[in-house]
């Protein structure tokens, strides 16, 4: 099985975030990722200011910053404009 480059992880978890906020759990599966490897990758985010994470009564959630959905819109747009299929 072929593995999936780690900017385009990146750019799942921002599309998935950007669609609803969630739970590390629901964020790992809507990705098709390892809950271990969620880590790896939220944290990177965060780094950045491209995610943020709440914690509501013992729960974590994460979305998407402005700055996190204006780099997934120009994804986006490069995505669109160039064959990368």
């Amino acid at each position: 099985m072929k593995r999936r480059d780690p900017i385009l992880i990146h750019m799942e978890i921002l599309a998935s975030l950007f669609a609803s906020p969630k739970g590390p759990t629901r964020l790992a599966q809507s990705c098709n990722i390892q809950f271990g490897r969620l880590e790896t990758f939220t944290s990177a985010l965060l780094r950045k200011g491209l995610i943020r994470v709440e914690t509501t009564g013992g729960q974590q959630v994460y979305s998407v910053t402005e700055e996190g959905y204006s780099l997934y819109k120009a994804w986006l747009e490069i995505w669109r404009r160039l064959p990368l299929d």
